[in-house]
């Protein structure tokens, strides 16, 4: 795929999802419409300027993801529920059907933002990272960092 630069302001956060004014002028996709909404993967904040990117995501591997989740999730409630009946000295059976009920619930709402974004075939719009102007800008403003991490660092010594 060609190197497409997408960029805009988020206007709207709700949970994982965005919605993200582009600026035409900025953006090198032709044919975008004004407002997209996007999963906002870097937890980008209302008013702040951002690149957008299309991604794809596999039925097979998303599944997976989809599933996988809660089972793992309930090993670890299973594990978690063996580990805490074991230092209270408890009979095992309960702690570990609570335990693995509980991790159930918590990874089955954990993969719930998942299922309702892999649910949608083809391309999806994901805000990717935060966008200072040009690049020469971008890496002015990294070295500034770098510099106030290191006289962050020396002047605690």
């Amino acid at each position: 795929m060609l190197d497409v630069k997408i960029i805009g302001y988020v206007m709207e956060r709700i949970g994982q999802r965005a919605k993200v004014r582009i600026d035409k002028s900025k953006s090198t996709k032709p044919n975008l419409p004004k407002i997209l909404d996007c999963w906002n993967a870097c937890e980008a904040t209302k008013g702040s300027q951002v690149v957008v990117d299309i991604q794809t995501l596999s039925p097979k591997k998303a599944k997976m993801t989809i599933y996988g989740i809660p089972a793992l999730s309930l090993v670890a409630g299973l594990a978690f529920g063996n580990g805490f009946a074991i230092a209270f000295g408890w009979e095992k059976l309960w702690p570990i059907i609570i335990g693995g009920i509980l991790w159930l619930l918590i990874g089955w709402n954990y993969s719930k933002d998942f299922r309702r974004d892999a649910a949608r075939t083809g391309e999806q719009y994901v805000i990717v990272g935060a966008y200072y102007g040009d690049e020469e800008d971008d890496e002015n403003k990294k070295k500034e960092s770098l510099k106030d991490t290191e006289t962050k660092k020396q002047g605690d010594e």
